[in-house]
This record gives C-alpha cells, sequence and structure tokens, in this order.
C-alpha cells in the first residue's frame, strides 16, 4: 500500500512536470514563432506602417492579449499611431498622437516599461492616461534609439491583471529587434530623402555631372550631358572627348598627382566637327572619378566680344587721332594744289602735277574718312534713306565695273525699307562688302542684293557665292587691318568701318559662311517711319565777297592758306593762330569767324564761349579735321552756323563762308 502511494505520487509529480516542461516548451516555441514573425516582418518592409501592422498582430496571437498596438515615427513626430491588432468598438477611441502625454514624458525620463494592471482603480496612472480606459490592463513598453524613446510599443486587455512578469520577458525578447528596425527604417527614410534630392539636384543641374572608372571610362551622367553632347556619353572614355590629346594627358596628370583638378579649361568635341569650351572639375574617389563638366562656350564668346570691342575702341581712339592729324595735313595739301592749279597758266604743264596732287589728296580724304568711321567719331549726317534705293545705286555702279563672269541679282522687298543713317555711309557700308564679294569669286559667281522688312526691322542680306571664310578667321574678321589678302590689295579695314558704320547707325551685323561654298553677310537696321525731305536745290551765286572776316587755326600753312584764299575773294582777313589771339583780336565789324577747334593755349570750343561774349553778333563757322557727333549739340548751342570738314576743295570752303553770310546754311 505504502509502495503504491509512493508510486502514485511520484507519476503525479512527473505528470506534473510533464506538463509544467511541455507548457515551457509551447511557450518558448510561441516565442521562437513570435521572434521569426518579427524578423521576417522586419526584413520584408521599409516603413515604419506596414511593419508596425504585421509586428501587432504577431504579438496580440503570441501574447494572447486583446489589443497590441505602437505608436512610434520619425523626425519631429515620434508618437503617431501607426498599428492596432484589433479592431476597438468603444466609446473612446485610441488617440491618433500622444506625444507631450504624462505617459510619455515618464518612459522618456525612465527608460523603462509602465505597467498598469487596473487603470479604472489605479489612482496614479488613471488622471490624465491618454488612452481608452474601459480597457483595464495596460503594459507599455519604450521603443529606444539608444537612449533616446522613439516610440512605445503597448498591450492592453478588457480584464484587469492580464499581463506579468512573464508578459514583460516576452515582450522584451522582440521590443530591442523593432527598436532597431524602427532606427533603420528612420536613417534608411533619411538616406532615401536624401538620394532623392541628390538625384533631383543632379538630374535638372544644367552642368554635366558624371562618374567614370579607374580607366576614365564613364559609368554614368546625368541628363544634362545628353543635351550637351547631342547623344550618350555612357561608355565612352573622357579623354576622347578632349579636341587634343596632349590636353587630356594634361588633364590625367593633374588629377593623378593632386587627386583633384578645379575649372580646367579646355574644348571638348561636341559632334564631329563641333567644339565647345569648358570647366572640368574632377575628384579621385577610391577606383573612381567624378565631376562636373560646365559649358562656358557663351561666356568665352562674350569675352572675346567685349575683348574686341575694347581692342576697336582703343585702335578707333589712336585712328581718329591720326585721321585729324593727317586731316590737317591734307587740309593744307589739297587747297595748295588748286591755288597752284587756279594760278597757273592754261596749257602748262603744272597742272597735270597739280591734278595728280589733288586726286591723291581726295583719295587719303577718303582714307581718314574710313578711319573715323573706324573709331565712330566722325561727323555724320543722318537723315532718312530709303535702302531699296542705295541697293540699287550700289548695282548700277557695280553693273558698270564688275566681271562679266559675276552674276548680280537683286530680291527686293517691295514693303517700305527707311532707316535713318547716313546715306554717304550706307552706300560705303554696300560698296564695300560687294567688293569683299567680287575678291571671293576670281572666276565668276553670283553676288545676290535681299531686302525685307517685319517687326519694325530692315534686314539687308549680301550673298555670295565665293570660297567662303575659313573658320578660324571667321572671328577675326571684323578686326581692324586683319586680312587674308595680299598687302598690295587689302588694307584690312574694310570690314572693320563696316562693323563701324552699322553700329553707329543703330544696327547689327552677323556673318555665315562655308569653305567653297559662299558667304552671306547679314545686317538689321530699326525701321523708321518719318518721312523723306526732298533736297533743296540752291541757286547758283557768286562765291566772292567784301566783308570782313577771321581765321583761326595753329597750323601756320594753314593759316596762310586761308587768308590767301579769302583775299583772292575779295575778303578783308583778319589771322590769330590760337583761340587766345582770336579772343584778344573780335572786333565789332568782323562778320565772320573760320575757328578751327583743336589749337593750344586756348582750344576752339573755350574760343567759342569768349568770342560769342564780346561779339554775340559775329558768324562762326568750324573748319576741323576731327570734331566727334557729341559735341557738334554743344556747338550749336553755342551758336555756330556752319562747319567744313578738313581736307575741303576751296570752292566748297568758298560757298560755305558765302552761305553763312547770307543766312542760308543748312
Amino acid at each position: 500500500m505504502t509502495m503504491s502511494n509512493d508510486v502514485e505520487r511520484r507519476i503525479t509529480f512527473l505528470t506534473a512536470a510533464l506538463d509544467e516542461a511541455n507548457n515551457n516548451i509551447r511557450s518558448k516555441m510561441d516565442e521562437l514563432s513570435m521572434v521569426r514573425r518579427v524578423g521576417d516582418a522586419i526584413s520584408q518592409h521599409t516603413s515604419i506602417w506596414s511593419l508596425s501592422s504585421e509586428l501587432v498582430n504577431a504579438i496580440a496571437e503570441t501574447i494572447a492579449c486583446k489589443y497590441a498596438l505602437i505608436y512610434a515615427g520619425t523626425g519631429a513626430r515620434p508618437f503617431d499611431l501607426q498599428a492596432v491588432s484589433n479592431i476597438y468598438s468603444g466609446a473612446e477611441q485610441f488617440r491618433s498622437n500622444i506625444d507631450g502625454t504624462r505617459i510619455v514624458r515618464h518612459l522618456e525620463e525612465n527608460n523603462s516599461p509602465v505597467h498598469v494592471e487596473d487603470i479604472t482603480t489605479n489612482s496614479t496612472w488613471s488622471p490624465g492616461w491618454p488612452l481608452p480606459k474601459t480597457l483595464a490592463s495596460w503594459l507599455c513598453v519604450p521603443l529606444l534609439a539608444r537612449t533616446q524613446v522613439r516610440g512605445v510599443l503597448c498591450l492592453a486587455d478588457d480584464s484587469p491583471n492580464t499581463f506579468d512578469e512573464k508578459t514583460l520577458r516576452t515582450l522584451m525578447i522582440v521590443v530591442p529587434q523593432i527598436s532597431s528596425a524602427f532606427a533603420n527604417i528612420g536613417l534608411y527614410n533619411h538616406l532615401r530623402e536624401s538620394e532623392m534630392k541628390y538625384r533631383t539636384l543632379v538630374a535638372r543641374i544644367q552642368d554635366v555631372v558624371y562618374i567614370c572608372d579607374k580607366n576614365w571610362q564613364i559609368v554614368d551622367a546625368n541628363p544634362a550631358a545628353e543635351a550637351l553632347f547631342g547623344g550618350r556619353i555612357v561608355g565612352r572614355t573622357l579623354t576622347e572627348l578632349f579636341t587634343k590629346p596632349n590636353i587630356a594627358c594634361e588633364f590625367v596628370e593633374v588629377v593623378r598627382i593632386s587627386g583633384s583638378v578645379q575649372n580646367f579649361e579646355t574644348e571638348l568635341l561636341k559632334g564631329a566637327n563641333e567644339k565647345i569650351v569648358t570647366l572640368l572639375s574632377c575628384v579621385a574617389d577610391g577606383d573612381h572619378y567624378s565631376g562636373i563638366i560646365k559649358d562656358v562656350t557663351e561666356r568665352t564668346h562674350l569675352v572675346e566680344q567685349v575683348t574686341r570691342a575694347q581692342k576697336m575702341e582703343s585702335i578707333g581712339t589712336l585712328a581718329s587721332g591720326v585721321a585729324h592729324d593727317f586731316n590737317n595735313i591734307l587740309g593744307i595739301i589739297l587747297p595748295n594744289a588748286e591755288l597752284i592749279k587756279l594760278r597757273t597758266e592754261p596749257g602748262h604743264a603744272a597742272l597735270r602735277f597739280a591734278d595728280v596732287i589733288i586726286k591723291a589728296s581726295k583719295r587719303a580724304g577718303q582714307l581718314t574718312k574710313q578711319l573715323l568711321s573706324l573709331s565712330r567719331k566722325d561727323a555724320v549726317s543722318r537723315r532718312i534713306v530709303n535702302v531699296n534705293e542705295s541697293v540699287r545705286a550700289t548695282g548700277k555702279l557695280l553693273s558698270e565695273t564688275l566681271d562679266r563672269k559675276i552674276r548680280l541679282e537683286f530680291d527686293l522687298t517691295p514693303e517700305a525699307t527707311n532707316i535713318k543713317a547716313d546715306e554717304t555711309q550706307l552706300g560705303q557700308v554696300l560698296l564695300n562688302l560687294a567688293i569683299n564679294a567680287r575678291d571671293a569669286m576670281p572666276e565668276g559667281g553670283m553676288l545676290r542684293f535681299t531686302t525685307r522688312a517685319e517687326d519694325d526691322k530692315v534686314t539687308v542680306q549680301v550673298t555670295d557665292t565665293g570660297t567662303g571664310i575659313d573658320p578660324e578667321n571667321l572671328s577675326k574678321i571684323f578686326d581692324p587691318f586683319f586680312t587674308t589678302k595680299e598687302k598690295t590689295k587689302g588694307t584690312g579695314l574694310g570690314l572693320s568701318v563696316v562693323y563701324g558704320i552699322v553700329k553707329q547707325s543703330g544696327g547689327t551685323i552677323d556673318v555665315r559662311s562655308e569653305l567653297d561654298l559662299g558667304t552671306e553677310f547679314v545686317m538689321t537696321f530699326p525701321a523708321s517711319s518719318e518721312a523723306r525731305k526732298n533736297a533743296v536745290l540752291k541757286e547758283t551765286r557768286p562765291l566772292a565777297g567784301a566783308e570782313k572776316i577771321m581765321v583761326v587755326d595753329d597750323e601756320p600753312e594753314m593759316l596762310t592758306l586761308l587768308e590767301t584764299a579769302m583775299k583772292d575773294l575779295g575778303y578783308t582777313v583778319v589771322c590769330a593762330k590760337n583761340g587766345m589771339e582770336a579772343v584778344e583780336q573780335i572786333t565789332q565789324d568782323i562778320k565772320l569767324i573760320i575757328l578751327d577747334m583743336i589749337m593750344p593755349e586756348m582750344d576752339g570750343l573755350t574760343a567759342l564761349r569768349f568770342l560769342r561774349e564780346r561779339a554775340p553778333d559775329v558768324k562762326v563757322l568750324i573748319s576741323s579735321g576731327y570734331t566727334s557727333p557729341e559735341k557738334l549739340p554743344m556747338l550749336e548751342r553755342i551758336g555756330i552756323e556752319g562747319f567744313v570738314q578738313k581736307p575741303f576743295e576751296l570752292e566748297k570752303l568758298a560757298s560755305a563762308v558765302r552761305d553763312v553770310l547770307d543766312g542760308v546754311a543748312v
């Protein structure tokens, strides 16, 4: 009987132990299952919301509680409701955010779980409890990122005393995994946002961003690369884009030695024959190279244009000074040659030599006009000009002089082509372009003039089928003294003068050319709606006179010439070699002053003011080899009645003097 009781007792003990072992095994299996499900969920989800949805279901099933919920988030909102394991039907719903509540402050301060056996009887936690109080049991575990609370996992049940220490131990098996997963998701999201911002920036930037392998083969590039180079460059080597292999070698060597290079200026090939100027930057990064290609072609062209403009201005200043001195010399030569001719008996051999001097002086005078046009400081007479008429006049002249192998064609618009310009200068522009076209067609060809009027603009195109212009020379053709002709056939001033006149008239000029196909110059001028004024024919009047006049010039030869010429015409002449003498000698009986502008001691402009004070009624005729257009309005305000440009012919001077004295000067 005793043995039997002992056996039964042992059997009962073993049965209980076996049941406990089975329960422990089932509990461990449940925990392992939860760990596996949590691990699987973590490996499959990259958002806190979707991961939380799967986690709360796994935890609620394993622990056998009614509700499991997670408050978590990233950035400034770490306590947003992410998921609940069951649909709650109570009147008081789960809050969408518990940030700033008492329980959150407690978790942040203590980094430890909160266990409430019955919220309805708990005087500590019931006041201000942010969650539904109809759920009696609560277990809230903080989700820590290092020591910072970044969320909370809560278990809840209708019945009190549902959770114990075992529940907490079970929960703590997976809480570190969940906390780590949420932290990694936050980092992942941050990296993804950074990558998206980077990719957006790189995709939208206008500069080319590239990555090369260690052999300089381009393995990646942003969309700007295709836009700049007109096709894909991935797969090509960066060095093959260089126009010059030696420059590519220099670039590679700089990167190899220093590890990086910034703003390496070089030309790259955009297409088969098209080059672009770029600033190339590169950084060595392990076995890769990355960098930026910035297209500065347009900026380089603008710099070249500014440099060219500065050079034109400098040369123009020099040219205007040379032209002034040259005009003073010619102003002596031409009238003296005319005096020789006037005072020589008919048939004398000296007349022929005088004619040679006169013709040469006039040709030299045209050259100084070109120099002054180059400087844009010559006195111009801008009036309404019909471009079609100017083209026809040029065509008529060309038809009489061009080789018959060159065919002239005209395509002139029927629309109005009035512009405001100097008619003589416009003719000079058309003639210069035509002469260049003629020289480019030694074997003959076609020369066409085209005019168009639209959008308040008048366009003139001069096209030839000649030899064309070498691309290397195309950017230099408007430079002063640049020429590809033989020294005896060209001065290099023609296109410079054309450029200066067009700009002076408010227009633009462009050129397109291809070797062996021809060249086209396109000039655009602002159209004018003003009516043209017909020239008034003056009546022929005697050029002589008897009035008393004063001549003022610092050149002794010019002063003697003017005195002689005026006396020959019957005038009484008073001479002054500078402005100071003129002011000292002025009297009320002097009717006219022929006044030079650039003189020592006192220049013409200053002298004019004093002369006007002393003799308000005296008339003034300016005689100058150089007076800029901007000074003419000032002179007119002070009061001048006429202007004659050196070098002048005696007849024109005599006519100008008579016009001023008679009050008919225009």
